[in-house]
């Protein structure tokens, strides 16, 4: 790889500087974007004289008008320190002390502005504060310079800016002595069927295999990480020998095939593992860089790079991570190494030859901006671009010859592109096979702290876990990863297995009275195949998912009454799921009988009381549009057509001569089926079947009587007074307004969807869908005109779904169907009590988004679940 090896001073570069703290993760001051950022930000030139080319932006316009150069958030700051370092080493500290302050507004603590910095103590320093800044100035590549840093008000500290001593600085250290100790920690993760299993359940917490003393939650006395602690050596081989009768401890120590011994970067995401290798020979400047670009370099090539990106973004990862210590220091750069025993020897002597000859080692390339982000970015291309400037430095090397067999196998891994196989069990790449036994962590249920705190459950007690209608007991635990899942848990496999539920699934939680319920678990009663739901399907699913529910689909035949569950499909695929908490009705009748179907409605209902979203007594009503008729006819009668229960042949005379347009329908009819229009005209009387698409002319009326008298005694029909609708572009216009639910159980409207069709009974084939702001602004140029239909199309939608729920009681959702005739009356066509969810087919997402999570709210809200986003 072609980069300079001369040390350039990265410094001169404010802003390369703190890109550069911050890709090394320094606590430092924060670069913005001023398209993005909230002001006021600071403006910053390129070379900075003593503050005063710093100024505070208040808009965009100003940050564009006066050309700075980079940007920077606005801090407040306590106080402000200047430390002097040295190598690796705080020589001296200073703080600012304000006398004729200007430029107060936004402190810039130089003379110039009024400052002047007054020596305190190095001790009166927090040793981390003393930390920062020793790496804030290894990292940008300087050996002595100076570093400032901001005190918050939370007395956090940040690095305001660096600069370089301008001195000559010598780092006085000797070649070490050989031989020299070596010793180490070295990190292993437990999981038991994949899942996290915490070290503490086979290890105890000191010892030469122990566990790391960081907690699960801090205080729940169980630890996440094992630790095997070998006795330090003279040379790298025999250290190898101490840690590989370790391995083979700890793997006594849980003997089972199930439980599998991990290493490399991070395991189990959040809990980065280290392999600290220890050298009982003084830190230096000159050491812990040899280490970094000869050691920590060529193992980032073959690390896996998702994990090794997440570790060194930790405290523990990263270039010039150490740890001074009364036999020397502890180099903590380097992931869990532990993964092969060819690889484990070979990074032991490898740091054993870095450690001997660092001196003549040169590394001014690790400090290059392209060299630093390719490492914690895990870009091996561009790092392998080093490796034979590297391997060809440590070939020259005196020790090389000693340890040439041992290194052979990294540098082959290197060249030949080996990875850490970092998900497999680390036993059986040292040999180690597991017995056959079984381990069975039992039925447990791991929780975050918070949320057993909410709900007074106390750690390693037993309670009752409820998911849909299943119940079992389990033992509570902590959760391992409540960092980053506040409301999350995490389930055994018995557990799981003995509930039902898919190993995919994350589930939220509520308890009451120590009983704790999973879900909600929400089933949708549906008949395959899905064809035009299936989108709707999926979609809810994907929602729920989101939200943390599980929505799955059935139906009736799928269900196992004796062991009370359910085959259903899920959003990763088919599955058995225990009853559900709430059902989400979508059962349409196909060859199935009417009888059967509704038994197995009320069976779950009545028998396991789980409530459906929309009730069958609300299907029951709408399913008969002359009850329906009835009910509406109380509080509704101007916007309902005038309609008659067909008992006699003169019903229709007197409907088509008041009307000279009518409709039959069958009383129980749906999408369609069976309607006929009659339309009498000068030129005679003309029978349309409106689902068949024939047309019949008639001579007289008992012609008619003659065709409509047979379909009398096959099913009961209405009359309906035919309305001449408004149009657009020629086409009849509907308006379909749905009505939700929210997790509050408030009604509110969610859309409105204008339905077009050619023909004059709206059907699936003939329906054309547009956003009804294009069709009423084409309508009604005037503003008003528009703004009061739809305030009338609002208030009577909530009007009808009141009026229906005082007759039916409480149900989630209804659409209601609703026209503008020729007289810009408001009429009621119909009411829908399983509307498809229209608001996708007009591109309007946001609407159709809405619908689901305001479906899903109340669905949680009859499971008993009270959702933040309640109110949506």
């Amino acid at each position: 790889m072609e980069l300079s090896g001369k040390q350039f001073c990265m410094v001169s570069d404010k802003e390369q500087t703190l890109q550069t703290l911050q890709l090394n993760h320094v606590p430092s001051v924060e670069l913005v974007d001023p398209k993005t950022s909230t002001y006021p930000i600071i403006g910053r030139k390129y070379g900075h004289h003593s503050g005063k080319d710093l100024s505070i932006v208040h808009t965009e316009e100003q940050a564009i008008d006066e050309e700075f150069d980079f940007f920077t958030k606005l801090y407040a700051f306590e106080k402000e320190y200047c430390l002097e370092v040295e190598g690796l080493a705080v020589k001296s500290v200073r703080i600012a002390a304000g006398q004729q302050v200007i430029f107060y507004e936004v402190p810039i603590r130089t003379e110039v502005f009024g400052w002047n910095w007054q020596k305190i103590e190095v001790s009166s320093i927090p040793t981390d504060w003393l930390d920062i800044a020793i790496r804030a100035l290894y990292v940008t590549g300087l050996a002595n310079g100076f570093v400032k840093m901001g005190m918050l008000s939370g007395e956090s500290v940040i690095v305001t800016d660096i600069n370089d001593a301008n001195t000559l600085y010598k780092d006085s250290v000797t070649k070490p002595n050989v031989p020299f100790t070596m010793g180490a920690d070295v990190e292993l993760m437990l999981s038991c069927d994949h899942e996290l299993l915490p070290a503490s359940t086979f290890f105890p917490l000191k010892g030469s295999v122990g566990c790391d003393e960081r907690q699960i939650e801090q205080d729940s006395g169980e630890y996440a990480l094992a630790e095997i602690r070998p006795k330090e050596a003279k040379t790298p081989q025999e250290l190898f020998k101490h840690i590989k009768a370790l391995i083979i401890e700890a793997s006594e120590l849980a003997p089972y095939e199930n439980v599998e011994l991990l290493a490399g970067s991070m395991p189990f995401s959040g809990y980065q593992c280290g392999g600290h290798i220890h050298f009982g020979i003084p830190i230096s400047l000159s050491l812990l860089r040899a280490l970094d670009y000869f050691l920590a370099i060529p193992v980032a090539m073959i690390e896996n790079p998702r994990t090794a990106r997440l570790r060194r973004k930790t405290k523990h990862g990263g270039l010039g991570r150490f740890r001074k210590k009364p036999y020397g220091f502890e180099y903590i750069s380097l992931s869990s190494w532990v993964i092969d025993p060819e690889l484990t020897l070979a990074i032991l002597c490898l740091a054993s030859l870095v450690a001997t000859h660092h001196v003549e080692l040169e590394s001014q390339v690790l400090f290059h901006p392209l060299v630093q982000r390719a490492y914690y970015q895990g870009n091996h291309i561009l790092l392998k671009q080093l490796w034979s400037e590297i391997k060809a430095t440590l070939i020259k090397t005196a020790s090389y010859p000693l340890y040439k067999s041992e290194l052979s196998y990294l540098f082959e891994a290197i060249e030949k592109g080996y990875s850490y196989p970092e998900s497999s069990d680390i036993r059986w790449n040292w040999g180690i096979t597991p017995t056959k036994q079984l381990y069975e962590p039992g039925l447990t249920i791991q929780i975050p702290k918070k949320t057993r705190e909410r709900y007074k459950l106390k750690d390693g007690v037993t309670t009752y876990v409820c998911a849909g209608k299943r119940i079992s007991p389990a033992v509570v635990r902590a959760y391992p990863f409540s960092f980053r899942y506040s409301n999350m848990v995490q389930l055994s496999k018995a557990l799981r297995e003995k509930l039902v539920l898919p190993k995919e699934w994350n589930p939220k939680v509520t308890a009451e009275k120590g009983v704790i319920t999973l879900g909600p678990i929400i089933g949708i009663l549906a008949a395959r195949p899905f064809d035009r739901q299936k989108t709707y399907f999926q979609h809810l699913c994907r929602l729920a998912n989101e939200k943390q529910m599980l929505v799955y689909i059935f139906e009736p035949h799928d269900i196992d009454w004796d062991q009370q569950v359910i085959k259903g499909t899920a959003i990763n695929g088919d599955g058995l799921f225990p009853f559900p908490a709430v059902i989400y009705d979508r059962f349409f009748l196909g060859g199935e009988k009417k009888a059967d179907i509704d038994q197995v409605r009320a069976k779950l209902q009545s028998v396991y009381h789980i409530p459906f979203i929309n009730s069958m007594t609300l299907f029951y009503l709408t399913g008969n549009k002359w009850d329906c008729h009835q009910v509406l006819l109380k509080n509704h009668e101007e916007i309902l057509p005038e309609t008659r229960l067909l008992q006699n042949a003169s019903d229709i005379t007197e409907m088509l001569d008041r009307y000279g347009e009518i409709f039959l329908k069958p009383v129980g009819g749906a999408l369609g089926t069976g309607v006929i229009r009659v339309i009498r005209r000068p030129t005679g009387i003309f029978l349309m079947d409106m689902k068949q698409k024939f047309l019949r002319q008639l001579t007289n009326m008992d012609e008619l009587f003659t065709i409509v008298t047979p379909l009398l005694s096959k099913n009961t029909y209405l009359i309906q007074e035919g309305i001449r609708r408004k149009q657009f572009n020629g086409m009849n216009l509907e308006i379909r307004v749905y009505m939700q639910k929210s997790g509050q159980q408030k009604w509110f409207r969610t859309g409105m969807v204008t339905r077009l069709t050619s023909e004059d009974v709206l059907t699936e084939e003939t329906e054309t869908n547009l956003r009804i702001s294009k069709v009423l602004k084409h309508l009604y140029a005037d503003p008003a005109e528009r703004h009061y239909i739809l305030t009338q199309l609002a208030v009577i939608s909530r009007n009808i779904v009141t009026t229906i729920e005082n007759e039916v009681g409480p149900f989630g959702e209804l659409a209601v169907d609703l026209c503008i005739d020729q007289y810009n009356a408001i009429k009621l066509l119909e009411i829908n009590s399983k509307p498809d969810n229209l608001f996708a087919q007009i591109r309007a997402y946001r609407l159709r988004n809405l619908a689901g999570i305001r479906l899903l709210n109340y669905a949680a809200s009859l499971a008993g679940y009270d959702y933040e986003d309640h109110q949506i």
